[in-house]
């Protein structure tokens, strides 16, 4: 067993890569919510740091030089699933993809709660889930 100062206390950030910073800044702000917090261009780069309200979770959007090659299939990042408080407010989501045409799986029951599964604007796999 992991001693006290060994524990984790959360995540802090998930950074993603992205093809076009500016557009995939205005999805995660306009379809999920998430404030954008900073900009940075270091070596090369494009970062935005993105937060989740009221929350001291990021996400990190990186745009890089050159193509990505980037594959959900390829070992690596599989998906990220967000969390929400309940079931009522993931059919709030699940309705609120319809309305702005965000593809997405509708709610799927799993044995320990329901969830929803989307893409960004890239293609990045992503999740919305209500654990019971």
């Amino acid at each position: 067993m992991l001693g006290f100062m060994a524990r984790l206390a959360g995540y802090h950030h998930v950074a993603l890569s992205v093809k076009d910073i500016d557009v995939s800044v205005a999805w995660y702000r306009d379809v999920l919510g998430l404030q954008e917090e900073l900009r940075l261009e270091p070596d090369g780069r494009r970062v935005a740091i993105l937060r989740l309200p009221e929350s001291r979770q990021q996400v990190g959007l990186v745009e890089h030089q050159g193509p990505s090659g980037f594959d959900v299939r390829n070992m690596g990042l599989d998906h990220v699933a967000f969390s929400v408080a309940s079931d009522e407010e993931l059919e709030a989501w699940a309705r609120l993809f319809v309305e702005r045409d965000v593809a997405s799986s509708g709610i799927i029951e799993t044995p320990f709660g329901g969830m929803v599964n989307f893409t960004d604007p890239d293609g990045i796999a992503l999740a919305l889930y209500w654990n019971r």
